[in-house]
């Protein structure tokens, strides 16, 4: 952070009170079909900022198509006061008292935090972001070159036109910007680059020139098969185009939003800045504003608990959706718990359908019933309601089809168990790391299918050898069997090892006799002598250290005596030296 910019969020947080919790704040609520808002800086303000988004979203939507409504609108947090702004960002994100708003996603809803700045501030920082959301509600698939110049569209709406030149060498051909994607190292909250820019204007090319083409593109990557789909224009002439190409003014949707104001107090808009920061993952203060025992905080202390502690908040969320049966989120939050008990699957299916008729637009909830059906041996219940899910809630694609993919495989459709595994895998994630989860998830399900394949088969075969077997013996009962044959006759075996600390050369080992008797009698095991070998290869000493069948030490004495060496030569000369020898005798 700059200097002067860490100087100032010092000030503000040492010097300045939190007049929000402080004062007596009058809060206002500004409702329309997009977005929620609460303000406590005046109702004028609200209204303008919620009326600008919703006129960006109309434009929005005259150019890509219909946007499906969502199950819960986007919430705002416009604040009076910078103090309170600064508080409720994600720490060490570089967000400081010169940002105008920050977008946040939480774990079931949506949220732009913004102070008291101009409406074409507030959408310069976030309106990016919000081009990226309203775009993937509308898709499966996220084309880089449409994901940027859309995203920039979104931001742009109402503002003066851009002229930045792009340097010859930063120049792409329209090709080029049609098939590049995201590279390793891609952060979208990074500023405007070449590519981002020339995608916009090359966007812009496209809505004036080739309208038709582009609804029909935007149609093709809303389905399943749309991965490969192609924009089919000149790309000579786009990339002519892009050159010279310059930027016009885009007109606010000229639709009038129905918009909702009333005063709230600030108690009910606790439980929002609560939910604010804990989409910030700063859970120890957003459990600060759950303070109190009404429904509502008690409600969102259990679903923070899930938040901050993951699947050990299992007995507290469905402790929650008994007390709660009314609050959808909770219902929600405690059916998407991943759990393999059999109770509790029970009541997750119970809570997850309270949450379909609660939020009946809310396509996680049916996806999230589906999975438990499944695992409850219910899949062919779960299918219809994937589907519904996909159509609702197309930005959460690759979870609804990876849950897809594992209904299809405990109903043995194998083949297309794995194709959809693999369409769960290639469409766009969250983040970076998840795509090798899905990756992970394929090869799951993969070797699932190989090994319930092979376990099929081998069960078919077993039951195909019995059924002949059976068929057989009713043909031709069975002979008695033949006597045992006589047990093979026993018989020893002697192998030796040595160790020496020269290079040894055996001219002539000689192996004890194993005698009958002792390999009758089961006696086995090994025994240990230590050699002593002169300049010419004789042994001259021969002792047992160490023996597991004492009755044969005497025979492997002698016959060690017997062994020969070729002589080792050091300096020149012949030298005595020492070996230690293993015999070991083994019965078969």
């Amino acid at each position: 952070m700059h200097p002067v910019r860490t100087i100032a969020c010092a000030f503000l947080f040492l010097v300045l009170p939190l007049r929000s919790q402080a004062e007596n704040v009058r809060w206002f609520e500004v409702k329309s079909g997009n977005f929620l808002l609460y303000t406590d800086a005046s109702e004028a303000k609200g209204r303008r900022l919620v009326t600008d988004l919703e006129q960006r979203v109309s434009a929005f939507q005259a150019a890509f198509g219909s946007v499906p409504k969502r199950q819960f609108p986007i919430e705002i947090l416009l604040f009076d006061h910078v103090e309170d702004f600064l508080a409720s960002a994600p720490s060490g994100n570089g967000i400081d008292l010169y940002t105008s708003a920050f977008f946040l996603k939480g774990p079931d809803r949506m949220f732009v935090v913004a102070h008291d700045k101009s409406p074409d501030d507030i959408a310069n920082d976030i309106g990016h972001a919000l081009g990226h959301v309203f775009l993937d509600r509308m898709v499966l698939w996220h084309p880089f070159w449409l994901e940027e110049g859309a995203a920039e569209y979104f931001r742009k709406v109402g503002r003066s036109p851009d002229s930045k030149r792009i340097l010859p060498e930063d120049r792409l051909r329209a090709g080029d910007i049609l098939k590049i994607v995201p590279s390793a190292t891609f952060k979208d909250s990074d500023p405007a680059g070449p590519f981002r820019i020339q995608a916009y204007r090359l966007l812009r090319i496209v809505l004036d020139e080739h309208a038709a083409e582009l609804r029909s593109y935007i149609g093709s990557i809303k389905t399943e098969t749309g991965r490969d789909a192609i924009l089919t224009i000149d790309e000579t002439a786009a990339t002519d185009r892009l050159s010279p190409f310059t930027d016009t003014r885009i007109a606010a949707g000229a639709a009038v939003p129905d918009i909702q104001v009333r005063e709230v107090l600030g108690s009910s808009v606790s439980i929002h800045r609560g939910d604010v920061l804990a989409a910030a993952r700063q859970t120890i203060p957003a459990g600060q504003w759950y303070e109190g025992e009404t429904d509502e905080a008690r409600a969102s202390r259990a679903i923070l608990v899930k938040t901050a502690s993951g699947p050990e908040a299992e007995p507290v969320l469905e402790r929650a959706a008994r007390d709660f049966p009314g609050h959808g989120l909770v219902q929600f939050h405690f059916g998407s718990i991943e759990s393999q008990d059999d109770k509790v699957l029970t009541l997750q299916i119970e809570a997850l359908e309270r949450t379909v008729r609660l939020l009946p637009t809310m396509g996680r909830a049916h996806a999230e019933l589906a999975r438990v059906l499944t695992l409850k041996g219910r899949a062919e219940e779960g299918l219809p309601l994937l589907d519904r899910a996909l159509t609702l809630e197309p930005e959460s694609a690759d979870r609804i089809y990876q849950l897809r993919a594992e209904a299809l495989l405990a109903l043995r459709r194998f083949g297309e168990a794995a194709r959809i595994a693999r369409i769960a895998a290639a469409l766009p994630h969250g983040d970076r790391a998840a795509g090798a989860i899905y990756d992970q998830q394929v090869a799951l399900i993969e070797k699932k299918i190989l090994d319930i394949s092979t376990a099929a088969e081998r069960l078919q075969v077993e039951e195909l050898r019995m059924s002949v077997q059976a068929e057989a013996a009713r043909r031709e009962p069975p002979k008695p069997p033949p006597p045992p044959p006589p047990a093979p006759a026993r018989s020893g075996q002697i192998e030796y090892q040595f160790e020496a600390t020269n290079p040894v050369e055996i001219l002539n080992p000689v192996l004890p006799d194993y005698s009958d008797s002792l390999v009758k009698n089961g006696k086995f095991g090994s025994i240990t002598l230590q050699l002593n070998i002169d300049i010419d290869g004789h042994v001259t000493t021969a002792a047992v250290t160490d023996s597991q069948i004492p009755e044969m030490n005497a025979a492997a004495v002698a016959a060690a005596r017997k062994w020969t060496f070729r002589p080792v030569i050091r300096a020149g000369k012949p030298v005595a030296f020492a070996i230690k020898l293993v015999f070991q005798f083994s019965i078969r």
